[in-house]
């Protein structure tokens, strides 16, 4: 009985064994087979990178001399600042345009502007992308852009969902003339939690009788107060300025209310007055800095010499005649001071130009805007024909009894 019992162990002992062999074979395979699978790589994020270098570049007006010539389209992307591209044969219809071998999530450029002549610097402009060079879809909108300085960099920063191979930027308008040109062009990719909007661009257009305003916003902090403030001041003192000096001025005026401006404001090749937007954060009531820049517009008028005291002395004249809140904005004509002298333009000039129309010199600020517009101002010959004084006599006159 004994020896019968141990047979059975045996046999059961050799079954285990087998078992766990085979048990031990199998996942001594199913481990192999395991480390022969590839590991799964994680897709790494791209990095903010100036690209340009891998593009190609095309325009749709060349340079006459060609792309490689001097100031040919290759100087665009050549990282020099040095160099610029410029074409004689712009239209609102002209494109730079970049290729890539591949997609790419572009999403900011920058602009070198060039080295002189500031009226063909690139103005109203927009960038696209293109899977395919034939369908566009905009990314970006700039509009009155302005480079104060010559060889300035300015960097765009824009929102862009998805990469494309081509990128075409449109330059819709330059600040003047036929002639563009541009130092460099560069294009940055940007991973999609880095990109964001700036500088704020936004477009509205307004309209008061014939008169046309385009407001232009480039920052978030503008109060609406002072926007709706500024609109009204052109649509109730801009045909007055009109009516009163220069019926024939312009009929489209553009407010750009810009970061990048550093000043009070200014007005710009024409009709585009530049505001300051800190100057409102900290001066709400000063509205009718636009009523002075507005008469800038107005006044239109060419270049003559030694004649910039006058301009600037008309201008606040009309502020003091037009302005619709001054008291508001704590903003006045000064009291007289023997230190002062009529070259001393914008508000010391009219009150002096005040106190000539009040005493005996009715209407003499017209005739002396005309003379501006036409020209035909001289210091040495205006004031004798117009008031039988020299602007010197008149002067001593006002100091001897300045009161208004």
């Amino acid at each position: 009985m004994k020896n019968f019992r141990s047979v059975p162990s045996a046999v059961a002992i050799a079954v285990i064994l087998m078992i766990t062999i085979l048990s031990c074979g199998k996942n001594d395979q199913s481990k192999e087979i395991e480390k022969e699978q590839p590991a799964k790589e994680e897709p790494q994020p791209i990095p903010e990178m100036d690209i340009t270098s891998l593009g190609t570049l095309s325009v749709s007006a060349e340079n006459k001399f060609g792309q490689s010539s001097q100031e040919g389209s290759l100087k665009l992307v050549d990282n020099d600042p040095a160099t610029k591209f410029l074409t004689f044969s712009y239209s609102d219809s002209f494109y730079m345009q970049m290729e890539f071998p591949e997609a790419k999530l572009i999403a900011s450029y920058s602009f070198i502007s060039g080295d002189d002549a500031d009226e063909r610097d690139p103005e109203n402009w927009n960038i696209s992308g293109s899977a395919d060079g034939k369908e566009w879809i905009v990314l970006n909108n700039q509009y009155y852009e302005f480079f104060p300085e010559r060889k300035q960099t300015r960097r765009y920063y824009f929102k862009n969902p998805k990469p494309f191979k081509y990128y075409r930027l449109n330059v819709k308008s330059i600040r003047g003339g036929e002639l563009f040109q541009l130092s460099e062009w560069r294009l940055f990719q940007m991973p999609a939690d880095q990109q964001r909007d700036s500088p704020v661009s936004t477009i509205e257009t307004i309209t008061a009788g014939t008169n046309t305003l385009t407001f232009v916003n480039k920052t978030q902090n503008l109060s609406p107060a002072v926007k709706s403030g500024l609109i009204n001041v052109f649509k109730v003192n801009y045909q007055k300025m009109a009516d009163a000096y220069n019926p024939n001025t312009t009929k489209k005026v553009v407010f750009v209310i810009d970061p990048a401006f550093e000043g009070v404001a200014a007005a710009f090749g024409g009709a585009v007055i530049r505001y300051d937007p800190d100057w409102f954060f900290n001066n709400p009531k000063d509205l009718d800095v636009a009523t002075h820049e507005l008469m800038h517009v107005v006044q239109a008028y060419p270049y003559v010499a030694d004649a910039g005291w006058v301009t600037e002395g008309i201008a606040d004249y009309v502020r003091f005649k037009f302005g619709l809140d001054n008291a508001g904005a704590q903003w006045s004509l000064p009291d007289f001071s023997s230190n002062q002298s009529y070259t001393d333009a914008y508000r010391v000039t009219a009150r002096f130009l005040q106190w000539l129309e009040t005493h005996g010199q009715d209407g003499i600020v017209v005739k002396l805007d005309k003379s501006m517009r036409n020209g035909t101002y001289t210091t040495a010959t205006f004031w004798t024909a117009n008031t039988g004084k020299t602007v010197d006599q008149l002067w001593t006159d006002y100091t001897a009894n300045p009161a208004l």
